[in-house]
């Protein structure tokens, strides 16, 4: 279950450090996970609720 909750700026994401996880998009508060097969990236803020929405990443 995920919190909607904002995280305090001094807590590191420990998802950073999952392989699906894009970093540059967690970094910048999103949600970041990859989509493997298509190597789009969920550009939703951070712990969103429902399901992820997959983007094409910026070069």
């Amino acid at each position: 279950m995920t919190s909607s909750a904002p995280r305090s700026a001094d807590t590191e994401r420990l998802d950073v450090h999952n392989a699906s996880i894009d970093s540059s998009a967690a970094d910048a508060g999103h949600c970041g996970m990859t989509d493997l097969h298509t190597g789009r990236v969920c550009q939703e803020p951070q712990d969103h609720a429902g399901s992820c929405v997959f983007v094409a990443p910026s070069s």
